[in-house]
């Protein structure tokens, strides 16, 4: 079963659901605090490749925990229609497919 989270994206409410897990703060922090540590116990006296290493493995954890997530617009979110001026709005009438981020 997919977790589920109601967010709202600029005006609109979105339905985030995750695929594994869901999106735990806890689990980023985790894994960042991780990095730090890596970076921490780095001996080779390196310090600019200890940063670069760091900057890599944050970005490998935001990257991952971002991409974790399936977005899906529940029913009932207003969109603009093509068509006559009478036709120019409208709303969703059932979940929008699950969109992954890649």
């Amino acid at each position: 079963m997919l977790a589920q989270e109601r967010v709202m994206l600029g005006s609109k409410a979105v339905l985030l659901k995750t695929n594994n897990m869901p999106l735990v703060k806890t689990v980023l922090e985790r894994q960042i605090y991780a990095a730090f540590k890596r970076m921490s116990n780095n001996t080779s006296g390196d310090l600019n490749g200890a940063q670069k290493e760091l900057a890599k493995d944050l970005a490998t954890a935001i990257d991952t925990y971002i991409k974790s997530a399936t977005v899906i617009t529940p029913p009932g979110q207003p969109v603009a229609t093509a068509g006559s001026p009478a036709a120019q709005t409208g709303a969703t009438v059932a979940p929008s497919p699950p969109a992954t981020i890649s």
